[in-house]
């Protein structure tokens, strides 16, 4: 199987705060993503995790 395309990787998702948006940033940390930049001046990396 291969590796996820996200996995190790940032990723930028507007609209993160809320519904789809929100479960774009569960998923895309689910697969491996190293860090997630999302509205607001939020980052989240895999070190800490929580979305919300």
């Amino acid at each position: 199987m291969s590796e996820d395309p996200i996995a190790n990787r940032s990723v930028l998702i507007t609209g993160a705060n809320r519904g789809i948006g929100q479960a774009l940033v569960e998923e895309a940390l689910r697969r491996g993503a190293s860090r997630v930049y999302a509205p607001g001046g939020r980052s989240i990396t895999r070190t800490n995790a929580s979305p919300r």
